[in-house]
């Protein structure tokens, strides 16, 4: 049977008396779960937080003034990322800078003991806030279990010493059709031109696993929100430096494939049929003559969707009329058993029974839930 992931504190007064009850589903057997070893478990956490300056007034009509309020969407945060759930990893998206510096790195340092990693987006042209208030991704890690190993950081808009020639031809003479915000076409431009306008970034942190020797690469990303050519490009720019990357770590003494393992999460913005799923996927997807399949696929074959019944998730994000499950773990079923993932199916069946059309309400600070894993090292 399912169990409930209940908190460890009740919420403080400012909060509301309940939150959003989900169920933990168990993948394999409890006998075969229950023989894990302790010290080979681990739990995931990803999750988009909604940055504050992305709670656009014509987007979110639906949503109460009083629960729109960054102050109180951040104590809904922080105690669910505090005391809700206990995640040994956490890839948070659509994290300020300032928020970052100011109190996610030093509250999770203090309360948790949790080390952290951060990668900013650069501000678009539109941008008219400081620096510090633009969102990127940010990567904690339980400092009692992991140890800092490397950090690199790839900008999505950079292909440089990335695409052949032939995809750099496929990408000069591909046009989209560019939408404004109400989804109507304003212009075409050539994929190229779209892809290295954008501001995306993806953040690898390598870390050493200290009960069991193994090197984790925990990729964390958010990807554009629209166009699935944008979004296959700026996937195959990620695996393609991730592969740089196994191969750099493969020089460290005593390091083999096995024991390097990667976990990728994060905002996609993709369903499950998206040309950027199934190429993480490692199928053969084609486009426009050109065949692309995942250099990486002997280390990502699959995400946790693939291990639960298809009804433990309606959405992943309740944005009003965008919704859909878009927030992914990804990993290779030959390094990590995947033991247990939190259900998100109880969000719909409790906003349907309070008629309400999306999130983030009074129970819950995002448009996004956080998914959430709990593995075995193999």
């Amino acid at each position: 049977m399912p169990r409930r992931l209940l908190p460890t504190m009740a919420p403080s007064k400012a909060l509301p008396a309940r939150m959003i009850n989900r169920q933990l589903l168990p993948v394999y057997s409890g006998s075969a779960s229950a023989g894990c070893r302790s010290e080979r478990r681990f739990n995931l956490l990803t999750y988009n937080m909604l940055s504050p300056y992305y709670m656009w007034p014509q987007v979110y009509t639906y949503v109460p003034e009083p629960f729109k309020k960054w102050e109180y969407r951040h104590k809904l945060l922080e105690y669910e990322l505090f005391h809700k759930y206990h995640a040994d990893i956490l890839c948070l998206q659509e994290l300020t800078g300032k928020d970052y510096e100011k109190f996610w790195r030093k509250q999770m340092k203090r309360r948790m003991n949790f080390e952290s990693q951060y990668a900013q987006k650069p501000p678009p042209a539109y941008w008219k806030r400081s620096q510090e208030e633009m969102d990127g991704v940010g990567t904690f890690y339980n400092a009692d279990k992991f140890e800092h190993v490397a950090t690199d950081l790839e900008y999505l808009s950079d292909t440089l010493g990335v695409l052949t020639p032939t995809e750099k031809e496929w990408m000069a003479q591909t046009q989209v059709e560019v939408t404004d915000a109400t989804g109507h076409v304003v212009e075409k431009q050539s994929l190229k031109t779209v892809l290295t306008q954008r501001n995306q970034v993806c953040l690898f942190v390598t870390l050493l696993h200290k009960p069991t020797g193994s090197l984790f690469v925990v990729v964390n990303t958010h990807l554009y929100w629209k166009y699935d050519e944008v979004k296959l490009a700026q996937c195959f720019i990620i695996m393609r430096r991730l592969k740089a990357i196994v191969k750099r770590l493969l020089t460290r003494k005593d390091t083999s494939y096995s024991n390097i393992k990667v976990l990728l999460s994060g905002d996609l913005n993709s369903s499950q049929d998206a040309l950027s799923v199934r190429f993480l996927r490692g199928q053969v997807v084609k486009v426009a003559g050109l065949e692309f399949q995942n250099p990486m696929r002997s280390f990502l074959n699959g995400s946790l969707y693939d291990y639960i019944p298809k009804d433990s998730f309606d959405n992943t994000c309740y944005s009003g009329k965008i919704k859909g499950i878009f927030d992914y773990v990804w990993f290779h079923g030959r390094d990590f058993r995947l033991l247990q993932v939190l259900s998100g199916k109880e969000v719909s069946e409790e906003l349907s029974s309070t008629a309400q059309t999306g999130l983030p309400n009074e129970l819950h600070p995002s448009d996004h839930i956080p998914i959430y894993a709990e593995f075995e090292v193999l």
